[in-house]
Parts: C-alpha cells; sequence; structure tokens
C-alpha cells in the first residue's frame, strides 16, 4: 500500500496515535473490556439465536438471558468467595510443592548445577507463569465490579444497538469518531478470538491429559489439572512448556516410561492445537505466518512478560486490520477518481475536425 500525505492519510494517522495513546491511558481498565466483550459476544448469540428461532425480541432475550447470568453470577460469587478464592492459596502451594519436589529429585543426583541449570531457569519461569495465573484467577472473584459494570455495559449497548447503529451510519466514512469506532471493534474482534481459542486449547489439554495422570496415579491430580489449564491459557508455548515440565516430573515418580508416555502426549497435543484447532479458529479472521506469531510473542513477552504473551495476537490482527481497512479506502479512492475520470472524459465534446 503506497502510503501519500494527503488530508486524509493524515487524519488516518492522527485518530490511530489518538487510538493507542487511549489504549495506554486507560490500560488499567483492559480487564472490564475484556469481560464486556465476552458478555456482548455471549449475550448477543444467544439473543440472535432466540430471535431467528422463536422470534423474541432482541431486548427480551437479553433481558432473559441477563436474568439467567444474575442467577449464575450469584452463585458464582459464592462460589468464589466461599471455595475458589480459598482455594486459591492451597492450589498455589501444591503446585509449588511439586516444583519444590522436582528440584530435590535433581539435586539427589547432582544434576543440578549441569544438564539441569537451564532446565530450572525454564521450570522457575513455568511456576511464575503458573502462579502468576492462578493469582488472577483467584483475585477475578475480588474484582467483581468489573464483572457487574461489563455486563450492564453490555446489556445496555445490545439493547440500543439499532440505534448506536443509526448513530454510526450518521457519521461520515472517513470521520475521526467513526475511524475511531472501527478501530475499537477490530479490537474487540481481537479479544473475542483469543478468548475463544485459547479457552478451547486449555480444556482440550486438560482433559486429554487428565487420563494420563489417573492412569500414572499422580499426586496432587486437582493441582496438576488446574497448573494444566492455566498454562494452556499462554498462547503457543503454554503447552510446551507444560508438556516439558510434566515430564519431568513423571521421571521422578513412574521414571522414562512416565517421560515417553508425556512427550507423546505433549506431541499430540501440540499437533492437534497447531494443525487443527488454531488453524480453524483463526483462519476465518486473519491468516500471519507462523515466523510473524512466534516472533512477536517472542518481542511481546521480552517487553511486557507473561501478559505480552496475551497481546501478541490482537496487536497482530488489530494491525493487520487496521492495514487492510487502510488498503481498501485507498483502492475504493483509486477506483472513484478512475470513475470520475472517465465520466468526465464522456462529457467533453469531440474536437473538431481539422479541414
Amino acid at each position: 500500500m503506497r502510503m501519500v500525505f494527503t488530508d486524509r492519510n493524515v487524519r488516518r494517522i492522527f485518530v490511530l496515535a489518538l487510538f493507542l495513546g487511549l489504549l495506554f491511558v486507560f490500560r488499567h481498565l483492559a480487564v472490564l473490556l475484556v469481560f464486556f466483550v465476552l458478555f456482548e459476544r455471549a449475550l448477543g448469540a444467544g439473543a440472535k439465536w432466540l430471535n431467528a428461532r422463536f422470534q423474541v425480541p432482541i431486548a427480551v432475550a437479553v433481558l432473559g438471558q441477563v436474568v439467567l447470568a444474575v442467577c449464575a453470577l450469584a452463585l458464582l460469587s459464592f462460589l468464589g468467595y466461599t471455595r475458589v478464592v480459598p482455594a486459591v492459596p492451597q492450589l498455589r502451594s501444591e503446585i509449588e510443592g511439586q516444583f519444590h519436589h522436582l528440584r530435590e529429585w535433581l539435586q539427589a543426583r547432582g544434576w543440578e548445577h549441569t544438564v539441569s541449570e537451564h532446565a530450572s531457569q525454564g521450570l522457575e519461569r513455568a511456576q511464575h507463569y503458573a502462579g502468576n495465573v492462578v493469582g488472577f484467577l483467584g483475585s477475578v472473584g475480588k474484582s467483581a465490579i468489573y464483572v457487574l459494570i461489563g455486563l450492564i455495559l453490555s446489556v445496555v449497548f445490545l439493547i440500543e444497538n439499532r440505534e448506536l447503529e443509526r448513530w454510526r451510519e450518521s457519521l461520515g466514512e472517513d470521520s475521526p469518531p467513526r475511524i475511531m469506532m472501527r478501530y475499537f471493534s477490530y479490537l474487540c474482534d481481537a479479544i473475542a478470538i483469543t478468548a475463544k481459542l485459547q479457552v478451547i486449547v486449555a480444556l482440550v489439554n486438560t482433559l486429554l491429559t487428565l487420563p494420563v495422570l489417573l492412569l500414572m496415579r499422580f499426586p496432587s491430580i486437582p493441582a496438576l489439572m488446574v497448573f494444566l489449564f492455566v498454562m494452556g491459557l499462554i498462547p503457543v508455548v503454554g503447552g510446551v512448556v507444560s508438556g516439558a515440565v510434566m515430564a519431568v516430573l513423571a521421571y521422578t515418580h513412574k521414571g522414562m516410561v512416565g517421560v515417553g508416555v508425556f512427550f507423546a502426549s505433549t506431541f499430540v497435543l501440540h499437533k492437534i492445537e497447531s494443525y487443527y484447532l488454531s488453524p480453524r479458529l483463526t483462519a476465518q479472521h486473519v491468516k500471519l505466518p507462523g515466523f510473524v506469531i512466534i516472533t512477536s510473542l517472542i518481542l511481546f513477552e521480552h517487553l511486557f512478560g507473561l501478559v505480552g504473551l496475551f497481546l501478541s495476537f490482537p496487536s497482530l490482527y488489530v494491525a493487520a486490520k487496521i492495514r487492510e481497512s487502510w488498503a481498501d479506502a485507498e483502492r475504493e479512492h483509486e477506483d472513484e477518481n478512475r470513475l470520475s475520470g472517465m465520466m468526465r472524459i464522456s462529457r467533453e465534446p469531440p474536437a473538431p475536425r481539422p479541414r
């Protein structure tokens, strides 16, 4: 796409800079945005299905789902404060106990300062990632206000969707508010795609690994399942790191048989994620080379730590959609200029013939 510094492109660059500035200034509200997107997509999909299947008005369908959602949230809040939140320290303690057992096993065999030096660093990072994610899941119950505000915003958005759509259409196609709303819609799509992809991957990895844990009679299976699930929520690298950690833990408990089983299961799960789940869930939205995704993950993890692994794909998705929208607008502008030129030529009188 060839960039020309016209008033139109300058306006786009200004809006893009404003968009990035707003994201930076209000970055502490990222959790609220995530809950809003999740509620809006879930309630919106249910309302459209009820409207198409039973002719239920959108507003009634949304409010009906909200009643069920409030009841479910009340139950989850009760369970969260009475069971989940108190259980988080115990889960973290059990996970740390597994890593401590592994370090003691390495020290007993004199591997701590040789082969295990790099492996120990990887284990510490995996333990750090798992502890951060488990801690975040535990703090969600304490930050229930974001859940409530996200639910209210999603309900108002869905009920007033037609009015908002008419207001959006009343704005000029290249007006700054219209462009800004387009960029935020790309961001919401990226959040929804990322959440859907990682939850599915984490569930598949955990459920497929559970029979192996039961068959090999591992201790602290609930804690290990939590570890597998939260590591599965980390894009791309989570499954590989958790598989490597589980293989080493299997060796401490079951010897080389355990290592072979977990290396095989990690290989199968990685192939399912790489060649089936991820392509099917992302191909319909954006196509990015694997090298670009991996490089972006490395750079974002280096810059932002664990959070960078979650920011990588949404950032690439939004950047690709913005570039695509700019390219489409430029093509439409060139087509309009070409058409207007042809019409102008057709209206000009023919040149007089020389005598």
